[in-house]
């Protein structure tokens, strides 16, 4: 990376932006790198994006009327942002206010927080920040509203590169949520009030071109489905591939989820969306009712992630139980963790608890943690996939029909607006390929607090497509991403940055020391 110029500005608060505007305009200053008190680099950026954020930053609001402010600017010679991969996504845009406690709070209970922090969140926002960490050119698509917060969720996301040029303001209250982490039992405990949300109407023609111009991938977060049912279609048109992420049960989800070439779900989504009752057999319902999918991941928490990739079905050896497949590979994985892990942490999202040693680390927080990615095991042969149910694809079909109705909101794992899947005859062969990760390798003490990591596996996955990185490292890329992301209170502080990570995972020289299952 080239140093340009160091700048010392001694200036008054309204001279500063003048003397930012003169090294954009020179031409010396194209790109920047802020770095932390430790000398890693925080994020790199348009200065001229960057502009109004490194005025909040560097001279606050009350400053007296001079200040000495180092302004360090440094050229990116050897990756401009230019060429880095476009990703586009559009969803959830909030502000959380998070509340650490020693202990979830019993009704009528008065309690102190032990740590009291505002961030950013929402689901495609978050994703669309880890991805822009570790180098993706991050187009983020939402509505905030004209109001504090919607100012500071504008901010935030400019500060670590986010384009927020398709970000529409709009009179109205932002989305934000109250976060109750609670340390000791594991648990956070989202109450989010919604705001004004992204519209059809927003997505004008004209708009369209420009949000998919030159995009490599279209990510959606499950959320405002009027309008990324059309963004979607949109993408498919223009031979762009789409990810969708399915958390829950939404009014308009089934729509969309027809129109993705990937898909990202929680643990329980798919067993909700199609009525079966075990894991495998939900996951090969999902991908029968899907055709158009090219893989399916599903994230375990603690136990890791589970990826199916549809196959040539000319080019299977045998048939196979998916059901008996996954609880074999993932019994085979647990054993191979346990060996280099202490006892399993009730608390991680995404992670595997046990002692991380410095010489191994494959990432390190910000907060100097150190982390090992976990084990990735994968079949060594295409299956024929079946239920391990007796039902036929007639009596799938009733099945699913007979969970039109909605979801009662009593379900902890739905919301108000979660709707049932009437599917189609699920008749449709799936030849696949299994492989399953093991969540990566923190120290007990070093988790604060899971919020987001869900949305730091996907932003994972985001850029690991962009890279064609294979689908083995790209698991455990992620599973080791989200566990640094639960190194800190919030959804983006801990959220690492391509220069912590080892290059081996972000550069595809994983695979010879991968398991390989039967």
């Amino acid at each position: 990376m080239l140093a340009v110029s160091r700048v010392d500005v001694m200036c008054t608060t309204s001279s500063l932006p003048r003397q930012l505007h003169r090294l954009v305009s020179s031409g010396t200053a194209p790109g920047i790198i802020q770095h932390n008190a430790h000398g890693r680099p925080l994020r790199q950026q348009n200065l001229q994006q960057a502009l109004p954020s490194l005025v909040r930053l560097f001279v606050p609001i009350a400053a007296p009327a001079k200040w000495t402010v180092q302004a360090s600017i440094q050229a990116v010679a050897d990756s401009p942002l230019e060429h880095r991969k476009k990703v586009v996504g559009l969803g959830l845009a909030c502000w959380d206010f998070l509340a650490q406690v020693a202990a979830f709070p019993k009704p009528d209970e008065k309690l102190r927080t032990q740590r009291l922090e505002t961030r950013g969140g929402g689901n495609c926002a978050n994703a669309l920040t880890a991805a822009s960490r570790l180098g993706v050119d991050a187009c983020l698509v939402t509505k905030v509203g004209n109001d504090s917060i919607g100012q500071q969720i504008v901010q935030e996301l400019q500060a670590d590169g986010v384009n927020t040029e398709f970000l529409l303001r709009s009179q109205g209250a932002s989305h934000f949520s109250y976060m109750i982490v609670d340390k000791q039992g594991g648990t956070r405990t989202c109450i989010q009030t919604p705001g004004i949300e992204y519209t059809p109407e927003d997505l004008q023609p004209d708009n369209v071109e420009q949000i998919l111009d030159n995009a490599s991938l279209v990510y959606f977060d499950g959320r405002l489905t009027a309008s990324a049912i059309l963004l979607a279609k949109a993408a498919r048109q223009r031979g762009i591939p789409v990810l969708v992420e399915a958390e829950r049960l939404r009014e308009g989800l089934d729509e969309l989820l027809k129109e993705a070439d990937y898909l990202c779900t929680s643990a329980h989504f798919p067993k909700l969306w199609t009525s079966k009752a075990s894991l495998g057999d939900a996951m090969l319902s999902t991908l029968q009712q899907l055709p158009r999918l090219k893989w399916m991941i599903t994230t375990l928490g603690k136990r890791g992630s589970v990826l199916i990739n549809r196959q040539n079905p000319q080019q299977y050896s045998e048939e196979a139980f998916l059901e008996d497949k996954l609880n074999s590979m993932l019994s085979s994985l647990d054993s191979s963790s346990s060996s280099s892990s202490s006892s399993s942490s009730s608390l991680a999202c995404c992670l595997q608890d046990g002692a991380a040693k410095a010489s191994a680390a494959d990432c390190t927080s910000k907060s100097n943690v150190h982390i090992r990615a976990g084990n990735v095991s994968f079949s060594s042969q295409a299956y024929k996939l079946r239920h391990t149910d007796a039902d036929t694809p007639q009596q799938l079909t009733a099945s699913h029909a007979s969970s039109s109705a909605a979801v009662p909101a009593a379900s902890p794992e739905a919301e108000a607006d979660s709707i049932g899947h009437d599917a189609a005859p699920c008749n449709i062969t799936v030849t696949a390929g299994i492989i399953v990760a093991s969540a990566a390798h923190v120290p007990q003490e070093a988790i604060e607090d899971t919020t987001g990591a869900g949305d730091a596996y996907i932003g994972s996955v985001l850029y690991a497509i962009t890279q064609q990185m294979p689908l083995d490292q790209m698991m455990m890329l992620a599973a080791l991403v989200a566990a640094c992301n639960c190194t800190a209170l919030g959804a983006r502080p801990a959220l690492p940055y391509a220069a912590d990570i080892t290059p081996n995972l972000l550069l595809g020289n994983v695979g010879a020391e991968l398991d390989v299952a039967g």
